[in-house]
């Protein structure tokens, strides 16, 4: 088929793409509103049609992308020898809209996508690969992560072989997540690391990517504690994220996070600024499935603000009711992939004073992590389990569940997941730190760091405070602290760092606060006593 102009842009006219994996080779960066259509020519142009509804979805507006499916679908639709040479395609663009729309892509969804692996012609290499992304996708949106890693690499390679190196980037965010909910912080950093190392190699800048590596990047920060680290990554992120290249795996990241961060910093006032913004965004883009997650976010900070009565109305306006052991089936709540909802119910049974319901309920819920590999959930889970043990002065019961969610973690720079909890955790730690009710001791590792959280909790932190006390385990700020132990000047610091004295006086100032000191001398004291230094 001849070229010809179907899509033009207020400022450039674009020739005709004649197939949609041009744009897996090459990041789109035009904006939804420049994008003009002939409507009169789509069936004499359908492999252009496909294309923009293609970018359309990819850029912000599935539903302008839908439109010119829709209509392709019907002009096609009698001609039987048409539908059959563009069978695959329509699928495979049907598929990457449905993503942008809020749509899980659904069992029968896949076994059509894998009938379509073995009708695509060999040298098809980006369409094989598109077949294992979407393959991917829609085992993620099931909680099968290791189909869905099988599903990812394959598409990486494909992508590779197929000269499409932007795809082969993209699905890095697939691994990334997928070793998050697995409990592999450091391999997430890694795999994020390894793309954002790889955008170089890149023929166009790749912001929208970036930002996306940045979103669910912050996630990950924030669960290894860091929290200057993860406001940093989302203030980047946030404008490319809302304006272009964003489904809702990215956007639920990235409101996610932000609410939490609001949380630790401004309590629940914060957070409940943050979730109307989401809300917004929400309904702008025609999300209902945004919106739930955000409604299980503002449970979540209602319950741990013991906001009991207005998080229970919450969950009965979604549809949760917490009086039933039903932890619900992942294929209707994608809330369940990352275990939020079921994490979010059980906090709420324990802190509402119903822990024999609590337990009950825990048990169902960390079968569905188990058999899905959510380690992170399923750790989670353990500490809300030691909670309601402990309400029922099961206090044996409580120390192992508290440790067995710490030895789950292994070595990962977790702390999060009991922070999160406040102060009525504190006293099963303490016992465990001292010895009772214990079976087997803890080990150093595991003494120091329920020593660290002892010592934010001992300084009289609110919960929604905690998390502020922790921006010192950044690389920076250690290093700040390493430098300050060496007795350099603030002149000496800036050298090394490569920052304004006046820079290094704020960040002295932060991590003066973060320690609850006053002095060079405390904070170097203070650092070694929580080994955040060498002593």
């Amino acid at each position: 088929m001849e070229n010809r102009n179907l899509i033009t842009s207020n400022s450039v006219q674009i020739q005709t793409v004649s197939d949609w994996r041009i744009y897996m080779r090459v990041p789109a960066t035009l904006g939804a509103g420049k994008i003009a259509f002939e409507p009169n020519r789509v069936g004499e142009l359908p492999e252009a049609v496909l294309a923009s509804a293609f970018l359309l979805a990819k850029i912000g507006d599935p539903n302008a992308a839908r439109e010119r499916l829709n209509s392709l679908q019907m002009m096609i639709g009698s001609d039987s020898s048409d539908v059959a040479s563009l069978a695959g395609d329509i699928l495979l663009v049907d598929a990457h809209v449905k993503v942008y729309e809020d749509r899980a892509l659904t069992k029968e969804d896949s076994a059509q996508l894998a009938q379509l692996l073995s009708t695509l012609p060999a040298n098809d290499l980006v369409g094989q690969a598109m077949t294992f992304n979407h393959l991917s996708t829609a085992a993620l949106h099931r909680g099968e992560f290791d189909r869905a890693q099988d599903h990812a690499e394959n598409a990486i390679r494909l992508y590779r072989l197929g000269d499409a190196q932007f795809g082969s980037l993209h699905m890095h965010t697939h691994l990334g997540q997928i070793r998050m909910m697995r409990g592999d912080l450091t391999g997430a950093i890694v795999q994020y690391d390894e793309m954002e190392s790889s955008f170089e190699e890149l023929t166009s800048d790749p912001q929208g990517l970036r930002a996306i590596c940045q979103a669910l990047k912050s996630e990950v920060h924030f669960e290894m504690n860091e929290m200057g680290v993860a406001q940093s990554l989302l203030d980047e992120a946030l404008k490319s994220i809302e304006q272009t290249d964003a489904w809702l795996d990215i956007l639920a990241a990235t409101y996610r996070v932000r609410a939490r961060l609001a949380f630790v910093r401004a309590g629940l006032p914060g957070t409940l600024t943050e979730l109307a913004h989401a809300d917004a965004a929400a309904r702008v883009r025609q999300m209902p499935r945004l919106a739930q997650l955000m409604a299980v976010e503002r449970i979540r900070a209602l319950t741990l603000s013991d906001e009991i009565k207005t998080a229970n109305k919450e969950m009965n306006r979604i549809g949760i009711d917490p009086s039933k052991l039903d932890v619900g089936q992942p294929d209707k709540d994608w809330g369940l992939r990352h275990g939020t909802t079921n994490v979010a119910i059980a906090r709420w049974l324990v802190r509402a004073r119903r822990p024999k319901r609590a337990l009950a309920f825990v048990e169902l819920a960390e079968e569905t992590a188990i058999k899905g590999g959510q380690l992170l959930s399923l750790a989670k889970l353990r500490v809300i389990r030691a909670q309601a043990f402990w309400q029922l002065k099961a206090r044996r019961d409580a120390t192992g569940a508290l440790l067995s969610a710490i030895r789950l973690l292994g070595n990962q720079p977790f702390r999060r997941f009991i922070l999160d909890e406040g102060l009525p955790l504190r006293p099963a730690v303490q016992a465990v730190l001292d010895g009772e009710y214990v079976t087997v001791p803890i080990n150093t590792a595991q003494r120091r760091q329920l020593s660290e959280i002892m010592h934010y909790w001992s300084l009289g932190a609110e919960p929604s405070e905690v998390g502020c006390l922790l921006n010192q385990k950044s690389q920076s700020t250690k290093r700040y602290l390493e430098l300050l132990s060496k007795g350099h000047s603030n002149k000496e610091i800036g050298s090394v760092m490569g920052v304004s004295t006046n820079t290094v006086k704020y960040h002295l100032k932060q991590i003066y606060g973060d320690l609850r000191v006053k002095n060079r001398a405390s904070a170097v004291n203070q650092a070694r006593e929580l080994g955040i230094i060498d002593a």
